[in-house]
């Protein structure tokens, strides 16, 4: 697996469109860690009032659960209750077998990330979600400011939910621009656009969605000094071979990134991607591109 892609998917089993039971999820997130393509695996995702039910789920798994020595990282949703879920985080336990490594936050206004950064400050990354705008320079200069990294939220399980692609390649360049790492989140099962079902439901209704590789790729033009709109043309390419590995690199058409663009594209700008499936990207990406 080509570097770039490590522990590029947070595994959000737990959340729509898949919804898995923790028990579940917790048994897929332990086989996946044991799999061939546990390289690409990142944390688990979990909401903070889940933490009690995941431990006890955890502590469950037998000989496959994690250790102190092999934890599992997780990254906590929060909700309105901030002092809540820092509670449930601080009663967590299991010895160092689940270590919280990231908190997930909402903010509608540069002048909330100052309090929710404050307020939510600890030994973790803290992402903070984002609204879709027509300018994300005042919310992410608040977040680059807080030292906190961005979310931007690229999907969901109805039409409406999916940004357009001149929203995401906005935030994108917002983000390079100010140095500002962020995740991504929902609608982000494949490698590349294209038109998938929007749930697992027989003859869902089907959307346009981005593709993870096409997110990096277009990071990786952005930081190299491309234009916001070749930012947008990635995000809007739906043929997939237009993406490949290239010698010691990836390429998008006539442009070519080595290795150590996208490396460096992922560890200071594009942190990875919460989906509520593991297999479905990764199957792609290595059935279409052999990587």
């Amino acid at each position: 697996m080509h570097p770039a892609f490590n522990a590029i998917v947070d595994y959000a089993g737990l959340f729509p469109p898949a919804a898995c039971g923790m028990d579940d999820a917790v048994s897929r997130f332990a086989a996946y860690r044991q799999s061939s393509d546990r390289a690409m695996l990142g944390r688990f995702v979990v909401g903070a009032g889940r933490l009690t039910e995941l431990a006890e789920a955890v502590a469950a798994l037998g000989p496959s659960a994690p250790t102190s020595e092999a934890p599992w990282g997780l990254s906590v949703v929060v909700g309105e209750d901030h002092a809540g879920a820092l509670e449930a985080i601080a009663g967590l336990g299991m010895g160092g077998a689940l270590r919280v490594e990231a908190l997930e936050a909402r903010v509608d206004t540069p002048a909330a990330v100052p309090v929710v950064a404050a307020r939510l400050a600890g030994p973790w990354e803290l992402f903070l979600e984002v609204p879709h705008l027509s300018d994300y320079t005042p919310l992410l200069e608040a977040i680059q400011a807080a030292g906190s990294q961005a979310k931007l939220r690229t999907g969901g399980v109805t039409a409406e939910a999916f940004p357009s692609a001149l929203v995401v390649a906005r935030f994108l360049a917002t983000a390079v621009r100010l140095a500002v790492p962020f995740k991504a989140t929902a609608g982000l099962h494949h490698p590349w656009r294209g038109h998938y079902p929007l749930t697992y439901e027989p003859e869902a209704p089907r959307a346009a969605m981005f593709g993870f590789v096409a997110v990096l790729v277009a990071t990786a033009a952005l930081r190299g000094g491309a234009a916001e709109s070749v930012a947008r043309a990635i995000l809007e390419e739906e043929d997939p071979a237009a993406f490949a590995p290239a010698p010691g690199g990836w390429r998008w058409r006539e442009m070519s990134f080595a290795a150590g663009e996208l490396e460096t594209a992922r560890r200071l700008s594009f942190r990875g991607f919460g989906s509520c499936s593991f297999r479905e990207p990764v199957d792609e990406l290595t059935q279409e591109v052999g990587t």
